[in-house]
């Protein structure tokens, strides 16, 4: 039997689909780690007495520092292997994650966070290369999309772990149980084999200015892309319990409907790539995300929930394609830094969108879903415009497989 005629998940070897799920459920857990403390932005802004645009300050310092984890650990992907660097990552972001719950001081919750950017942007570039060399190439897209996904399943984790914990022990429980991650370099270290082989010192580079080029393309996609989710997510919390009045269960309900969105999405887009092309499955879902933003901030009465689910579907289910294109886009000599420096030079550019929005918020005298519609609009324009005029750059070398019928 050929290969096209075997179902795609049993295509993979066990050797794959241990890669793929060490890659799938670090991811999920970073998403946990990282999305806690969206969830109870609020009520650390009311213990520690400081203002909506300080607690996403905070977030800024996080995203930041993200660009320096995945710079060190794409260097070490290249150099020794991915499976070594995924697994002190989810190390570190687990313990300076899950010491926030001891924090003192507001300075302190930012010094930690900050500390955990570095390893959660260490997980993605370690993880998401682990993967997508591990599986093989006919279903790509659809295992990029699953892999992407699964950040929702952290978010929705997330708020349904907040919902027990928080109501009973407090916010700072929650960061205790943000800990366990670590637990998972245990049976990576014995269970998933290695996807690359390491780099000698010796062994040629590949041409720079090739990889520059593409450097900076992907970076500016990944800037917009990243752009987009922040402007929606970031304060979105806050807006529920600001313009709405919401309180921690329905806001956290609604969150929680975006994440299924989100996850809906970026399967969908996995899968679509493949026959309809990458292009085709960024730029489409942004158009049509514009007019759910009126939706998704409940501009129109009793629409949120819908809102919340259209929001993640189509204003970020364009990420399930992230991984494949990244990965595909490098040569393996270098696919790991560049990777990384991409990914999160994009989220660096997009970190300042979290603390902008109650700036512009404020400073405008809006609502805080005013300058969400805004942004986002904004951001969602800018995507589509990009990838349709200019996005060959990026998404070319994807084009004639992922537009092949399937």
């Amino acid at each position: 039997m050929s290969n096209s005629q075997v179902p795609w998940w049993k295509e993979p070897t066990k050797g794959q689909w241990m890669a793929f799920s060490a890659a799938w459920l670090g991811w999920i857990l970073d998403a946990f780690d990282f999305t806690i403390f969206l969830i109870v932005a609020p009520e650390i802004a009311k213990e520690f007495g400081v203002s909506q645009t300080a607690v996403m300050g905070s977030l800024t310092l996080t995203l930041l520092l993200r660009l320096a984890g995945g710079v060190v650990a794409g260097a070490m992907a290249d150099r020794w292997g991915r499976k070594l660097p995924l697994m002190l990552s989810l190390v570190w972001f687990a313990v300076f994650d899950g010491l926030v719950a001891l924090a003192p001081t507001f300075t302190w919750v930012i010094i930690l966070r900050t500390l955990f950017g570095f390893g959660m942007g260490a997980e993605w570039t370690a993880g998401s290369t682990l993967a997508m060399e591990s599986w093989p190439a006919r279903s790509r897209g659809l295992a990029s999309g699953i892999l992407q996904g699964s950040w929702a399943i952290g978010f929705l984790l997330a708020a349904l772990v907040s919902a027990v914990v928080v109501p009973a022990f407090g916010w700072r429980a929650l960061f205790v149980v943000a800990v366990a991650p670590a637990l998972l370099a245990l049976p990576i270290r014995f269970l998933v084999p290695e996807s690359h082989t390491p780099r000698s010192a010796r062994a040629p580079m590949p041409p720079l200015a090739p990889v520059l080029g593409k450097l900076v393309s992907a970076s500016l996609l990944m800037a917009l892309g990243f752009g987009v989710y922040y402007a929606l997510t970031s304060a979105y919390a806050l807006m529920l319990a600001g313009d709405h009045g919401l309180g921690p269960s329905d806001r956290w309900s609604l969150m929680a409907m975006f994440n299924v969105g989100m996850l809906c999405g970026a399967v969908a887009t996995g899968w679509a790539a493949r026959r309809y092309g990458v292009r085709a499955v960024i730029a489409a879902p942004a158009l049509l995300a514009l007019p759910v933003l009126p939706l998704y901030v409940g501009v129109v009465p009793g629409t949120l929930g819908v809102g919340a689910f259209l929001g993640g579907a189509l204003g970020v289910g364009f990420t399930g394609i992230v991984p494949m294109v990244l990965t595909d886009l490098f040569p393996a000599a270098v696919r790991g830094r560049a990777v990384g420096i991409a990914y999160h030079a994009g989220a660096m550019v997009a970190a300042f969108v979290a603390p902008g929005i109650p700036a512009l918020a404020e400073g405008r005298g809006w609502t805080l879903g005013s300058a969400i519609v805004v942004v986002a609009g904004g951001f969602l324009l800018a995507l589509a415009a990009t990838v349709l005029l200019a996005g060959r750059a990026v998404v070319a070398q994807n084009e004639p497989a992922s537009a092949t019928p399937a």
